[in-house]
């Protein structure tokens, strides 16, 4: 019997300062303090950040319905503006957007995704079943929202194309 041959997963645009982050809660709700200091962790680093003001939805303990945030999610893949798109924050709840995602619309519009804990469930479907290169780390208002909570030099060479960690 043969060995599967895996295909090459398909690489996003590598990210550089200035570029505009997208920011989505496809899980579980957010603060709007906690979005705001996030994101001026990101200015700090040298990102412009972006998100949808529905980003602060609630329904019950998720960032509004399935819909809206299977929406968000598509539509900032589908912006050419955005060159990344990192989670707000993890938890339960974006299992049940598999179903609602298109995935042949993601994968045609190849971005660095970003997150960690119960969204490694979209991390992994995206790899999986997109063949996208995904990328296990911070999120906005749980590491960005910190200072010092990332290690920025690691996120930068992991984003930017560098082939040397620091």
């Amino acid at each position: 019997m043969a060995a599967a041959v895996p295909k090459s997963r398909t690489k996003p645009r590598a990210l550089r300062k200035g570029d505009k982050v997208g920011i989505v809660a496809s899980a579980s709700n957010i603060k709007r303090e906690s979005l705001e200091a996030g994101c001026d962790g990101l200015r700090e680093a040298g990102y412009e950040p972006f998100y949808f003001d529905s980003i602060l939805d609630r329904d019950l303990y998720f960032a509004g319905s399935v819909e809206r945030r299977a929406r968000e999610l598509e539509e900032m893949f589908g912006r050419d503006e955005i060159r990344a798109i990192v989670c707000a924050r993890g938890g339960y709840g974006s299992n049940y957007l598999l179903q609602a995602l298109n995935l042949e619309n993601i994968a045609r519009h190849p971005k660095i995704f970003m997150g960690y804990s119960d969204l490694t469930t979209l991390l992994t479907w995206f790899a999986d079943a997109a063949n996208l290169v995904t990328f296990h780390g911070p999120m906005v208002t749980k590491d960005f929202v910190v200072r010092g909570g990332i290690d920025l030099p690691s996120w930068q060479n992991a984003l930017s194309g560098e082939t040397e960690w620091k």
